[in-house]
C-alpha cells in the first residue's frame, strides 16, 4: 500500500503543495490562492448554520438580527454548497497541480491484492494521502471532497486522512493484540438543547464485541468530583481502545479544545492531558468526537500520540451527529478501519440523507498519526486465539 503525504502551506496569496511518498519521491507547486474560495466558504458557513441554527452541538452567537420574512434555508445552502465546491475543485484542477494529481493517481491502478487472497474480483487497495494544512482556514476546507483521480482512468479509492503541523509523541505503532473484547468510554458531556439517547443506543449496540463504560454529568453533582471521575475514568489501570465523547464542544487554541462537561463548565483537553497519556499507554488507539468545531482537539490528541481521531470540523447538528455515529459504528461492528467507517458514513449522510441534512457529508474528518495502524475492532474469542498460535 502506497501513502502519500502532502503539505499545503500558505504565504499571502500563495500556497504551495508538497507531495512526498516511496522511498524519497517528492513534487512540489506553487499557485495562487483564490480569495474568492474564502468567499464562498464563508457564504457557504453562513447559510449553513442558518439551516441548523437549533440543537448544534457547541457554541454558536447570536446575530441579534430582527425578525425577518421567511426563508427557504434549505435551497439557500443547497446553492451556497454548490458555489463553494465549484470553487475549491477549480482550484484544486490547477494546470500547476496536475504532476501531484497524476502521480497520486497512477497508484490507484498498481495498488491491487491478487484474486486468490481474497473472494472474487481484484480489489484495489485504497491510496492514502495523508493532508497536513499549515492554517486552520486552510484546514477548514473539505479536502476529503477532492476528487483527485477523476481526469484519469479511476480503479481504486484514493481516501484523505488529515495530519497535524506539530506531533511530540510517538505512537504505538505496532498494537498489541488483545484476547478479549474492545473496552470503550463514553463520556457524556453538558446535554443542554440535546439528547443523547441516540448516542447511547448507538454505543450499547457494540455490546456484543466491546465493553462500554459511560461517565458524565448527573444533575446536582458536584463540578469537582465530575472532573475528578472524567479523570480518573480516562486514566483507567485497565485500559481503553476507544475514547467517545458527546456534547457541545469548542476550538481553543491555547488549551487545545474544549469539551463541555456541565451547563456552563468546560475542560480543556490540557486539563486531562496527563490521564490521556496514561490510557495511550494503556493501549488507548483511537477518539470519536461527536461534538462541534473540534479541529483543535484532533489535533492535540494526535499530539499526544493516539493514532486516529474522528472530528467534525464544524457545528453539527444533534440529529445528524446521531445518525453519522449509527453508522459509523455499524462499519466498526464490521470490524472494518475507522477510515473505511468514517467514508461510509459519509457516503450515507450524501446519499440517503442528503435532502434531510444538506452538506453534512462534508463535516466530518479523520486526523491520524503518520505511523499508526488504523484501528479496528478485532473479533475475539477462543477461535480468534488458535488464529494466533
Amino acid at each position: 500500500m502506497t501513502n502519500f503525504k502532502l503539505k499545503v502551506q500558505q504565504f499571502g496569496q500563495i500556497c504551495v503543495f508538497e507531495l512526498s511518498w516511496g522511498t524519497g519521491q517528492q513534487l512540489s507547486a506553487t499557485l495562487n490562492y483564490p480569495e474568492s474560495l474564502t468567499t464562498f466558504y464563508q457564504e457557504w458557513q453562513r447559510v449553513y448554520l442558518s439551516y441548523y441554527k437549533s440543537g448544534l452541538r457547541g457554541w454558536i452567537e447570536d446575530s441579534g438580527s430582527l425578525t425577518s420574512p421567511p426563508i427557504d434555508w434549505h435551497t439557500k445552502l443547497v446553492q451556497a454548497e454548490a458555489k463553494f465546491l465549484s470553487e475549491f475543485h477549480h482550484w484544486l484542477r490547477s494546470a500547476e497541480l496536475f504532476e501531484i494529481r497524476a502521480a497520486i493517481a497512477k497508484h490507484q491502478n498498481l495498488e491491487f491484492i491478487q484474486p486468490s487472497r481474497i473472494k472474487g474480483d481484484k480489489h484495489y487497495q485504497p491510496i492514502n494521502v495523508f493532508l497536513t494544512c499549515s492554517s486552520i482556514e486552510l484546514e477548514r476546507l473539505p479536502w476529503e471532497a477532492w476528487e483527485i483521480g477523476a481526469e484519469f482512468s479511476k480503479v481504486g479509492t484514493i481516501r484523505i486522512a488529515r495530519t497535524p503541523l506539530n506531533i511530540h509523541h510517538s505512537t504505538n505503532s505496532k498494537p498489541q493484540h488483545r484476547s478479549r473484547k474492545a473496552r470503550i468510554l463514553a463520556i457524556l458531556g453538558d446535554d443542554t438543547g440535546l439528547n443523547f439517547k441516540g448516542d447511547k443506543e448507538a454505543v450499547r449496540s457494540l455490546s456484543r464485541i466491546a465493553d462500554i463504560e459511560f461517565v458524565g454529568w448527573q444533575p446536582g453533582q458536584n463540578i469537582a468530583e465530575l472532573k475528578a471521575s472524567i479523570s480518573a475514568a480516562i486514566a483507567d489501570e485497565c485500559g481503553w481502545d476507544i475514547l467517545f465523547f458527546a456534547g457541545h464542544s469548542n476550538e481553543m487554541a491555547m488549551t487545545g479544545g474544549e469539551l463541555a462537561i456541565a451547563p456552563n463548565i468546560s475542560m480543556s483537553i490540557r486539563e486531562i492531558t496527563p490521564q490521556l497519556l496514561l490510557a495511550k499507554q494503556r493501549g488507548l488507539q483511537f477518539a470519536l468526537f461527536n461534538s462541534c468545531s473540534g479541529l483543535n482537539i484532533a489535533a492535540s490528541l494526535i499530539d499526544l500520540g493516539l493514532s486516529q481521531v474522528a472530528i467534525m470540523r464544524e457545528p453539527i447538528h444533534n440529529d445528524v451527529a446521531q445518525e453519522f455515529l449509527l453508522r459509523f459504528l455499524q462499519g466498526l461492528a464490521d470490524y472494518r478501519d475507522v477510515h473505511d467507517c468514517l467514508l461510509l458514513a459519509c457516503q450515507h449522510l450524501k446519499l440517503e440523507k442528503n435532502l434531510t441534512y444538506p452538506s453534512t457529508y462534508l463535516i466530518p474528518s479523520l486526523f491520524c498519526h503518520p505511523k499508526a495502524v488504523l484501528f479496528q475492532i478485532k473479533p475475539f474469542g477462543f477461535k480468534e486465539q488458535l488464529k494466533q498460535i
